[in-house]
Formats: C-alpha cells, sequence, structure tokens
C-alpha cells in the first residue's frame, strides 16, 4: 500500500478511531498497513529511521477487546503508529515561505496536496487552505481563520502532462 492511501485510509477512519467505532481487528488491521509500509521505508540509518526501530521494540503493546470485539483504549492503542506515520510524511514535507512587513504566507507540499498558510506579522491566527493536486479541489481548514479575513481570491492553475492548464478559483465577495 502506497503513502497516498495509507493517508486516505487514517482520514476515512479517524473520527471511528477516535469514537471507538472500529473492532479490534479493524485497528489491528490498520496499525499492519501502517507498519508494513514504515517497515518498507525506513531501513536506513537516519534518525528517524533509528527512532523507529527504537520505537518498534517499545511500541508492541497488546490491545484487550470486550466481549463484542470493541477495543479498550483503542485510540491510545493505535495513535502512536498513526503519529509515527504523520512523522514520517512531515520529514518528506517540502516548504518553502515568502515574509513581507505585514504578512507571511508558507507553501507546503505533501504527497498530492499543496497547503498554503498565511497570516499577519504581528497578529494571532493564520489561514490553512490545502489544494488537492488531483481533483483540483480547495478546502480550508475549519480549525483556522476565514480566508476572507484576509485574502480576496485565491487561484490554482494544474498543469497535466501534456500542457493542458486546469484553473480553479475561489473568490470571497462582498455586497
Amino acid at each position: 500500500m502506497d503513502e497516498q492511501k495509507i493517508i486516505r485510509l487514517i482520514n476515512s477512519k479517524r473520527k471511528a478511531i477516535e469514537e471507538n467505532l472500529l473492532l479490534s481487528s479493524q485497528l489491528k488491521e490498520i496499525k499492519e498497513k501502517i507498519k508494513e509500509f514504515l517497515d518498507e521505508k525506513l531501513t536506513g540509518e537516519s534518525i528517524l529511521d533509528l527512532r523507529y526501530k527504537k520505537f518498534k521494540l517499545s511500541g508492541q503493546k497488546t490491545l484487550w477487546s470486550d466481549l463484542e470485539g470493541y477495543p479498550f483504549n483503542g485510540l491510545k492503542w493505535i495513535s502512536p503508529w498513526i503519529d509515527f506515520f504523520e512523522k514520517y510524511i512531515a520529514e518528506k514535507t517540502i516548504k518553502q515561505r515568502l515574509e513581507n512587513e505585514n504578512l507571511w504566507v508558507e507553501a507546503r507540499t505533501r504527497g498530492n496536496e499543496l497547503h498554503l498558510l498565511a497570516g499577519e506579522k504581528d497578529k494571532n491566527g493564520k489561514i490553512h487552505i490545502v489544494i488537492d493536486e488531483i481533483t483540483s479541489e480547495i478546502r480550508i481548514d475549519k480549525k483556522d481563520q476565514a480566508p476572507n479575513n484576509l485574502l480576496k481570491k485565491i487561484d490554482a492553475i494544474l498543469t497535466t502532462k501534456k500542457g493542458k492548464k486546469i484553473k480553479t478559483t475561489m473568490q470571497f465577495l462582498e455586497e
């Protein structure tokens, strides 16, 4: 399973994991997919590779279940595996930052997504916009500031392998 499939798997199951709605067998299956991926990718001597080797030795805890097959503390059991996978992804993130006297803008590329973060230098809060390379979808992270507080318009131009350009726009209109 490639990293994009694991990301989608984790994201699709995150709420169910948090609410303890998955059976122990389902949690074990998710953990095994993450473990197989990390075992394949983290085989060297980098700091992350060494941390993973140590984590695997200390991270083998038993998952206890009730009579119906639902885990006790399933979130606590699976979270270290999800966290380690997310550390691996974060290490691969490409980051660029621009600043002027009033604003800062940061672009992070992770997998098939472009994350744009922006904020005013002297104020708390930021906006977080996610652009999906495959679907051209523009999403806004709800836990951050609304983009129309800082931006007038968001444009994304995607270019296919054959050179075709796809433009998607999000505009904020005031009446």
